[in-house]
Protein backbone atom coordinates (compact mmCIF):
# COMPACT_ATOMS: atom_id res chain seq x y z
CA UNK A 1 0.00 0.00 0.00
CA UNK A 2 1.02 3.71 -0.92
CA UNK A 3 -0.55 6.28 1.16
CA UNK A 4 1.98 9.47 2.26
CA UNK A 5 4.24 8.88 -1.04
CA UNK A 6 1.14 9.11 -2.96
CA UNK A 7 -1.13 11.41 -0.97
CA UNK A 8 1.18 14.32 -0.68
CA UNK A 9 3.78 13.55 -2.41
CA UNK A 10 4.77 15.03 -6.20
CA UNK A 11 5.38 12.44 -7.81
CA UNK A 12 2.71 9.97 -7.53
CA UNK A 13 3.10 8.13 -10.30
CA UNK A 14 6.81 7.22 -9.88
CA UNK A 15 6.10 5.87 -6.46
CA UNK A 16 3.37 3.57 -8.14
CA UNK A 17 5.39 2.11 -10.95
CA UNK A 18 8.48 1.53 -8.64
CA UNK A 19 6.08 -0.13 -6.33
CA UNK A 20 5.42 -2.59 -8.98
CA UNK A 21 8.31 -2.53 -10.05
CA UNK A 22 9.33 -3.80 -6.75
CA UNK A 23 6.38 -6.28 -6.54
CA UNK A 24 7.49 -8.01 -10.02
CA UNK A 25 10.88 -8.62 -8.64
CA UNK A 26 10.23 -10.38 -5.54
CA UNK A 27 7.00 -12.38 -6.84
CA UNK A 28 9.79 -13.66 -8.77
CA UNK A 29 11.53 -15.33 -5.94
CA UNK A 30 8.79 -16.97 -4.78
CA UNK A 31 7.88 -20.75 -4.51
CA UNK A 32 4.23 -20.73 -5.35
CA UNK A 33 3.89 -24.58 -5.50
CA UNK A 34 5.41 -24.60 -1.81
CA UNK A 35 2.88 -21.74 -0.87
CA UNK A 36 0.18 -23.63 -2.17
CA UNK A 37 1.37 -26.98 -0.43
CA UNK A 38 1.86 -24.57 3.02
CA UNK A 39 -1.77 -22.94 2.37
CA UNK A 40 -3.87 -26.77 1.61
CA UNK A 41 -1.52 -27.98 4.91
CA UNK A 42 -2.99 -25.71 7.34
CA UNK A 43 -6.54 -25.19 5.75
CA UNK A 44 -9.50 -27.53 7.93
CA UNK A 45 -9.95 -30.51 6.33
CA UNK A 46 -12.59 -31.80 5.31
CA UNK A 47 -12.39 -29.14 2.80
CA UNK A 48 -15.72 -28.03 1.09
CA UNK A 49 -16.69 -29.14 -2.39
CA UNK A 50 -15.87 -25.41 -3.66
CA UNK A 51 -12.36 -25.06 -1.71
CA UNK A 52 -11.94 -28.60 -3.16
CA UNK A 53 -12.60 -27.58 -7.10
CA UNK A 54 -10.36 -24.67 -6.63
CA UNK A 55 -7.44 -25.89 -4.89
CA UNK A 56 -7.64 -28.58 -7.75
CA UNK A 57 -7.82 -26.37 -10.42
CA UNK A 58 -4.34 -24.25 -9.09
CA UNK A 59 -2.68 -27.72 -8.72
CA UNK A 60 -3.71 -28.86 -12.23
CA UNK A 61 -1.98 -24.97 -13.82
CA UNK A 62 0.87 -26.21 -11.85
CA UNK A 63 1.14 -29.65 -13.73
CA UNK A 64 0.15 -28.03 -17.14
CA UNK A 65 1.89 -25.09 -17.05
CA UNK A 66 -1.41 -23.33 -17.60
CA UNK A 67 -1.10 -19.92 -19.63
CA UNK A 68 -4.06 -19.10 -18.08
CA UNK A 69 -7.02 -19.93 -15.17
CA UNK A 70 -10.16 -18.86 -16.68
CA UNK A 71 -13.76 -18.49 -13.78
CA UNK A 72 -16.98 -17.96 -14.70
CA UNK A 73 -18.85 -16.70 -12.26
CA UNK A 74 -20.93 -13.78 -10.66
CA UNK A 75 -20.25 -15.85 -7.04
CA UNK A 76 -17.41 -13.80 -5.35
CA UNK A 77 -16.60 -16.94 -2.93
CA UNK A 78 -15.28 -18.54 -6.23
CA UNK A 79 -13.14 -16.04 -7.23
CA UNK A 80 -12.01 -15.41 -3.74
CA UNK A 81 -11.34 -18.97 -3.35
CA UNK A 82 -9.05 -18.79 -6.72
CA UNK A 83 -6.97 -16.22 -5.26
CA UNK A 84 -6.39 -17.66 -2.18
CA UNK A 85 -4.16 -20.61 -3.23
CA UNK A 86 -1.87 -18.14 -4.55
CA UNK A 87 -1.47 -19.75 -8.29
CA UNK A 88 1.41 -18.72 -11.04
CA UNK A 89 -0.45 -18.47 -13.91
CA UNK A 90 -2.94 -15.17 -14.38
CA UNK A 91 -7.14 -15.30 -13.20
CA UNK A 92 -9.22 -14.06 -15.49
CA UNK A 93 -12.63 -14.16 -13.78
CA UNK A 94 -15.63 -14.14 -16.63
CA UNK A 95 -18.98 -12.36 -15.35
CA UNK A 96 -21.70 -10.61 -15.77
CA UNK A 97 -21.87 -8.75 -12.68
CA UNK A 98 -20.23 -5.37 -12.03
CA UNK A 99 -20.04 -5.35 -8.31
CA UNK A 100 -17.67 -8.76 -8.77
CA UNK A 101 -15.58 -6.73 -11.30
CA UNK A 102 -14.07 -3.97 -8.01
CA UNK A 103 -13.94 -6.69 -6.11
CA UNK A 104 -11.54 -8.45 -8.26
CA UNK A 105 -9.71 -5.27 -8.56
CA UNK A 106 -8.34 -5.89 -5.16
CA UNK A 107 -7.82 -9.72 -5.16
CA UNK A 108 -4.43 -11.31 -5.71
CA UNK A 109 -4.23 -12.31 -9.66
CA UNK A 110 -7.31 -11.82 -10.39
CA UNK A 111 -8.64 -9.76 -14.06
CA UNK A 112 -12.20 -9.03 -14.66
CA UNK A 113 -13.66 -9.63 -17.48
CA UNK A 114 -16.55 -8.12 -17.93
CA UNK A 115 -19.70 -9.35 -19.83
CA UNK A 116 -23.04 -8.18 -20.75
CA UNK A 117 -24.12 -12.20 -21.04
CA UNK A 118 -21.55 -15.35 -21.33
CA UNK A 119 -22.03 -16.96 -24.69
CA UNK A 120 -21.09 -20.77 -25.39
CA UNK A 121 -17.82 -21.65 -24.19
CA UNK A 122 -16.19 -21.59 -27.66
CA UNK A 123 -17.16 -17.95 -28.10
CA UNK A 124 -16.36 -16.83 -24.09
CA UNK A 125 -12.30 -18.49 -24.42
CA UNK A 126 -12.26 -16.52 -27.94
CA UNK A 127 -13.31 -13.43 -25.97
CA UNK A 128 -10.76 -14.43 -23.19
CA UNK A 129 -8.00 -15.16 -25.25
CA UNK A 130 -8.35 -11.84 -26.90
CA UNK A 131 -8.49 -10.03 -23.75
CA UNK A 132 -5.67 -11.97 -22.26
CA UNK A 133 -3.27 -10.37 -25.56
CA UNK A 134 -4.83 -6.94 -24.88
CA UNK A 135 -3.84 -6.89 -21.31
CA UNK A 136 -0.51 -8.48 -21.87
CA UNK A 137 -1.16 -11.55 -19.25
CA UNK A 138 -0.29 -13.95 -22.16
CA UNK A 139 1.31 -14.35 -25.61
CA UNK A 140 -0.86 -17.42 -26.91
CA UNK A 141 1.99 -17.24 -29.62
CA UNK A 142 2.17 -20.95 -31.92
CA UNK A 143 6.03 -21.35 -31.23
CA UNK A 144 7.83 -24.09 -30.01
CA UNK A 145 7.80 -23.98 -25.74
CA UNK A 146 4.72 -21.65 -26.06
CA UNK A 147 2.18 -23.15 -23.53
CA UNK A 148 -1.49 -22.69 -24.69
CA UNK A 149 -3.08 -24.35 -22.16
CA UNK A 150 -5.87 -23.16 -19.83
CA UNK A 151 -7.56 -24.24 -16.94
CA UNK A 152 -11.58 -23.41 -16.88
CA UNK A 153 -13.75 -23.21 -13.69
CA UNK A 154 -17.06 -22.95 -13.97
CA UNK A 155 -20.84 -24.16 -13.17
CA UNK A 156 -22.23 -26.60 -15.03
CA UNK A 157 -24.21 -26.10 -17.88
CA UNK A 158 -22.66 -22.31 -17.24
CA UNK A 159 -24.38 -21.43 -14.15
CA UNK A 160 -22.89 -18.59 -13.18
CA UNK A 161 -24.18 -18.98 -9.12
CA UNK A 162 -20.69 -20.88 -7.86
CA UNK A 163 -22.65 -24.09 -7.40
CA UNK A 164 -21.64 -27.50 -8.76
CA UNK A 165 -18.04 -26.32 -9.84
CA UNK A 166 -16.16 -28.36 -12.77
CA UNK A 167 -12.92 -27.79 -14.21
CA UNK A 168 -12.25 -28.42 -17.82
CA UNK A 169 -9.35 -27.29 -20.04
CA UNK A 170 -9.13 -25.77 -23.32
CA UNK A 171 -6.33 -25.98 -25.50
CA UNK A 172 -5.57 -22.78 -27.84
CA UNK A 173 -3.06 -22.89 -31.41
CA UNK A 174 -1.07 -25.97 -31.71
CA UNK A 175 -0.67 -27.11 -28.28
CA UNK A 176 -3.04 -29.99 -29.27
CA UNK A 177 -0.68 -31.89 -31.65
CA UNK A 178 1.72 -32.53 -28.39
CA UNK A 179 -0.52 -33.66 -25.72
CA UNK A 180 0.78 -37.39 -26.69
CA UNK A 181 4.35 -35.95 -26.60
CA UNK A 182 6.18 -36.05 -22.99
CA UNK A 183 7.78 -32.63 -22.20
CA UNK A 184 9.13 -33.31 -19.00
CA UNK A 185 12.98 -34.37 -17.85
CA UNK A 186 12.92 -37.62 -15.74
CA UNK A 187 15.39 -35.97 -13.50
CA UNK A 188 17.57 -38.79 -13.90
CA UNK A 189 20.53 -36.43 -13.53
CA UNK A 190 19.14 -34.24 -11.24
CA UNK A 191 20.34 -34.22 -7.54
CA UNK A 192 17.84 -31.81 -5.88
CA UNK A 193 14.65 -30.28 -7.62
CA UNK A 194 15.82 -26.52 -6.38
CA UNK A 195 19.27 -26.91 -8.42
CA UNK A 196 17.42 -26.65 -11.68
CA UNK A 197 15.71 -23.41 -10.49
CA UNK A 198 18.45 -20.90 -12.18
CA UNK A 199 20.08 -21.23 -14.76
CA UNK A 200 21.92 -18.19 -17.17
CA UNK A 201 18.80 -18.05 -19.53
CA UNK A 202 16.64 -17.06 -15.91
CA UNK A 203 19.78 -14.29 -15.60
CA UNK A 204 20.71 -13.10 -18.97
CA UNK A 205 17.30 -13.52 -20.49
CA UNK A 206 14.56 -11.35 -20.36
CA UNK A 207 11.34 -12.88 -18.24
CA UNK A 208 7.71 -12.75 -19.14
CA UNK A 209 5.83 -12.12 -15.77
CA UNK A 210 2.68 -10.50 -15.03
CA UNK A 211 2.34 -8.43 -11.47
CA UNK A 212 -0.67 -10.46 -9.42
CA UNK A 213 -0.27 -8.19 -6.09
CA UNK A 214 -2.59 -5.24 -6.44
CA UNK A 215 -1.47 -1.86 -5.31
CA UNK A 216 -3.42 0.25 -3.10
CA UNK A 217 -3.16 4.16 -2.79
CA UNK A 218 -4.56 6.81 -1.22
CA UNK A 219 -5.84 9.80 -3.24
CA UNK A 220 -4.33 12.45 -1.30
CA UNK A 221 -3.78 16.05 -3.02
CA UNK A 222 -0.98 15.11 -5.42
CA UNK A 223 -3.62 12.53 -7.25
CA UNK A 224 -6.43 15.62 -7.68
CA UNK A 225 -5.45 16.15 -10.72
CA UNK A 226 -6.76 14.72 -13.99
CA UNK A 227 -3.65 14.22 -15.47
CA UNK A 228 -1.64 13.08 -12.50
CA UNK A 229 -5.11 10.13 -12.38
Amino acid sequence: MLSGETANGSFPDTAVSIMSAIVVNAERGIDKPDVYNFIRNWTPKPMSLKETITSSAIQASFDMRAALIVVITNDARTASLISKWKPISPVIVVTTSKSLTKACNSRYGLHPLLMDEIPPMQETMQSVVKFAKERQLAKFENKEFENGQIVVVSGRNMTLTGTLLQITTYLFGEEAKNLETTTGYEGKHTFTFKSTKIGLDLVCEPIFTVRKTKIVCTMGPACWSEEAI
